[in-house]
């Protein structure tokens, strides 16, 4: 463990700014809390089944996490039991263009991991082989000279890939705007600048939120704020045990070839932006100890190195406070962690990023005279199981939890329309029960999920 880095400072939006409304509104049907793409993709399925909804987002939408997402759809290497929910979102995610009639820097191409030893390709091989059975799944392992063939752009040093045509990619800064603006046409009142400071209850029961603006009422509330989910659930009394993982990526100026399909390496990975620019970032990242990691600590530390990228531990005690900080209920009309921290920024350092630049560029022709026009930091969530919650809240009738998967910008889609079923009565798409918040109270194994 290291006692340098895992800080996080003063925070900017890279996401597209959209317009909000000012007026909060007295009763809705369902509040949803935060404006990433989890919140606004439940906003949407809900208004398009006739709900009135409000989502209040503390900053402005896409902000954090969201916005700074790497932007790959993808399901390699997943664990079985989250392809169901994977699959569905990466359909979502191809009917989306249409569906919300805005830009949303989408290529569904495919996407390419790339190979140039032995050992990586028989670990892919490997892991096909055991979901290869799994509905949805279309990834073959191809040839050096079929890589060749397929993104020239690559070049010729890769002895195979590991290629996924329903793979695809969107731009992060673009995606969450427009889903909310989409949202937002059907009804949905957008209240940015607006943090939820408690939840309330009647008889045990939902019954609104209380904004820094005042209180909304509603028959639903739908917790989707990121690193801040666990925080505002327990003041109810839910735990919800999360990690952070804090990941830096650069964005380079455009440039004349290069490859063609969103992909990665050992050392990092890509995707093209819709100016020609590239994003690209590293197999790596620090790990903040948090509370949760503490009291998992036992279970965890087998498993760390399971995750697809390397993680370094840090312990930062401004990050490892926040979480006790931010879950205490503020006094009536007092201002809240959630309002001081409009904006959650990891800090730089840039020694993942120089190191995959370097090392990419070794491997990629196009990636041989890159300029870095801008250089960020965001934080990715996981549970401690790493697999996520998309569950009503027993204990809190009409209060609903989603998020801390990992890869929440690919799987926003199916988690917004899981919610929206729960609430409207359906049945939904893919098994939800591996998901329920319980588990982390009632007594079930810890099981850890790739």
């Amino acid at each position: 463990m290291k006692f340098s880095g895992g800080a996080f400072v003063p925070g900017t939006s890279r996401a597209r700014p959209i317009e909000g409304d000012r007026e909060i509104p007295a009763k809705v049907d369902v509040v949803i809390v935060g404006g990433g793409i989890m919140g606004s993709c439940t906003a949407l399925e809900l208004a398009e089944r006739g709900l009135s909804v409000a989502i209040c987002e503390k900053g402005v939408v896409g902000g954090e996490a969201s916005g700074r997402a790497a932007g790959r759809l993808d399901y390699e290497f997943r664990s079985g039991v989250k392809l169901p929910m994977t699959m569905r979102s990466i359909r979502l995610w191809h009917e989306m263009p249409k569906r919300v009639g805005r830009e949303l820097g989408y290529n569904g191409d495919g996407l390419l991991t790339l190979f140039d030893d032995e050992k990586g390709l028989a670990e892919a091989r490997g892991w096909l082989e055991s979901v290869q059975a799994e509905p949805g799944v279309d990834a073959s392992i191809i040839s050096g000279a079929e890589v060749a063939a397929l993104d020239p752009g690559v070049g010729t040093r890769w002895i195979g890939a590991l290629h996924q045509p329903t793979g695809a990619s969107v731009e992060p800064k673009l995606a969450a705007p427009a889903v909310a603006e989409a949202a937002r046409e059907k009804g949905v009142r957008l209240l940015q600048n607006c943090a939820v400071r408690s939840i309330l209850r009647e008889g045990g029961r939902v019954c609104g939120v209380e904004t820094e603006r005042g209180t909304i009422r509603a028959d639903f509330v739908v917790v989707a704020g990121g690193l801040w989910s666990p925080m505002l659930a327990k003041q109810l009394g839910i735990y919800v045990p999360q990690l952070m993982i804090f990941a830096e990526e650069v964005s380079v100026d455009p440039i004349a070839d290069g490859p063609r399909l969103c992909g990665g390496t050992a050392r990092g990975y890509y995707r093209r932006e819709p100016d020609g620019g590239f994003m690209i970032g590293a197999a790596a990242g620090v790990v903040p100890i948090v509370p949760a990691a503490l009291k998992y600590l036992r279970q965890l530390l087998p498993v760390m190195s399971a995750l697809e990228q390397e993680n370094t531990p840090v312990f930062n005690w401004r990050t490892f406070s926040l979480e006790r900080r931010a879950g205490k209920t503020a006094g009536k009309g007092k201002p809240t962690e959630f309002e001081k921290h409009r904006i959650f920024q990891p800090e730089k350092r840039g020694l993942t990023t120089r190191r995959a630049l370097t090392e990419l560029a070794e491997q990629i022709p196009g990636f041989r005279d890159l300029h870095v026009r801008e250089h960020f930091a965001g934080s990715l969530m996981t549970t401690v199981d790493n697999l996520g919650v998309v569950s009503p809240v027993k204990a809190v009738p009409g209060l609903y939890l989603t998020g801390g998967m990992l890869y929440g910008l690919t799987l926003g889609p199916a988690a917004g329309e899981a919610i929206a079923d729960m609430i409207t009565g359906q049945t939904p798409k893919f098994d939800v029960s591996p998901y329920r918040v319980e588990r982390f109270s009632d007594g079930t194994p810890f099981e850890f999920h790739v």
